[in-house]
Parts: structure tokens; C-alpha cells; sequence
């Protein structure tokens, strides 16, 4: 939450598009140590046209065009000229910003994928898991867009299911499918309504969806 901001601000920057940090409630109930980056704002009123393109909004300028807020245009040429423009960027952010963390991800027949509070209650799944025998990895998406479909399809050629772990009743669990492509199982637990997941209840989830076969 700390951290994310000031990326959050350098990628709304870079790409001119609006930058979200999804969080859930369970942060505003918690506590704990942060370090603070030596981060100082480097956008002055003198610094920002120059820093940051000729787009920026510092009022009047007759060299150039005026800047008009809007992705409607009604000339059909120019409109899908600026989408393609926009997929352009789109692109190079599948390219350069994708984000995630692995946890023993290399020895796993089974992944679990989740972000935020739900990462690291599975994260203790995991290892809990690994006690039993079972060799599970986890895989923590950073960036919900871009998602690290490539990533996430080049794990699926080597194991033998995932479990998407939400706090909702199966959001990211679709993103998870589309990057696997077929090639292994997906399976989704949530809890809802503000109910917070146990490490256990995620072991018996994946016991249960993915290893029924075996019980």
C-alpha cells in the first residue's frame, strides 16, 4: 500500500492512463512496519511540461494545439487512429509492466494464485500444504492489468492444476483460465461478504477441487 503509490503515480505518468491500487478491508483493520523510499515529488509547476510531454495542462500555450479531454471523435479515420494508438500502449504495457512474485514455484505440481490479503493467507496454505507432502507453489499476480497470462501459461505446461484463492465469488479466476488455455485445470475458492479465508480452509480447497482423486 505504501510502495504501490508511488509506482502507481510513475505508471500514470508514463503511460497517460489513470493507475488503480486494488486493496480490501482487511488493511484498514491491520498494522505493522513500513519502510519509506526517499520519494520526493518531482512534478513542479516549471518541471512538468518538460518531464512529462507537451500533453500536460499548464494552461494557455499558443504553440501548440489545445488540449481537448475526450476519446470521441466523429471522424471514423481519426477514431481508429487513436484506438490503434491506444492498443499500441496497451501492448507495451503487457511488455514492460508486467508483475508477479513465485513461491516455490519451481518444484510444484499444484499452484495456488491469489493477490493481496488472500496471497499471503495462501502463502501459509502452501506451506502447510508442503508438510503434507504435496508440492504447491504460489503465484502472486502484482498487476491485475497488465496480467501475467504469459507467465501463468508457461507454469500450466508443468503442473497439474491451479486454485484461484478470492475474496469474491470468482473474478481473477477467469483471467487464470483464459492463460492457461486448456492445458491443466483451474479451480476457484473465495469467501465473501467480508469473510476472511484460513490457511486451513485453503488446504482443505485444494485437497478437495484438485486432489479428490486421491482421497
Amino acid at each position: 500500500m505504501n510502495d504501490f503509490v508511488e509506482l502507481g503515480f510513475e505508471l500514470a505518468f508514463k503511460y497517460l492512463n489513470p493507475a488503480m491500487i486494488l486493496t480490501d478491508g482487511v488493511i484498514g483493520q491491520m498494522m505493522e512496519k513500513v519502510e519509506l523510499s526517499d520519494f520526493k515529488p518531482r512534478w513542479t509547476d516549471q518541471q512538468v511540461e518538460k518531464l512529462n510531454g507537451s500533453w500536460a495542462a499548464t494552461g494557455k500555450n499558443p504553440n501548440r494545439k489545445q488540449h481537448i479531454i475526450t476519446s470521441l471523435d466523429l471522424i471514423a479515420e481519426r477514431q481508429e487512429k487513436f484506438n490503434q494508438k491506444l492498443q499500441a500502449k496497451y501492448a507495451k504495457m503487457n511488455v514492460e509492466e508486467v508483475r508477479f512474485e513465485e513461491i516455490h514455484c519451481d518444484d510444484a505440481e499444484y499452484i495456488i494464485v491469489a493477490f493481496g490479503v488472500s496471497s499471503r493467507i495462501s502463502q501459509k496454505a502452501v506451506d502447510l500444504l508442503r508438510e503434507k507432502g504435496i508440492k504447491v507453489g504460489l503465484f502472486r499476480p502484482i498487476t491485475l492489468f497488465p496480467f501475467p497470462s504469459k507467465r501463468i501459461n508457461e507454469i500450466a505446461s508443468r503442473v497439474k492444476g491451479f486454485l484461484s484463492v478470492e475474496m469474491n465469488a470468482g473474478q481473477m479466476v477467469e483471467d487464470v483460465r483464459l492463460s492457461v488455455n486448456g492445458k491443466t485445470r483451474v479451480e476457484h475458492f473465495g469467501r465473501m461478504g467480508g469473510m476472511i479465508a484460513t490457511p486451513s480452509e485453503v488446504v482443505i480447497a485444494l485437497e478437495s477441487k484438485l486432489l479428490e482423486d486421491k482421497l
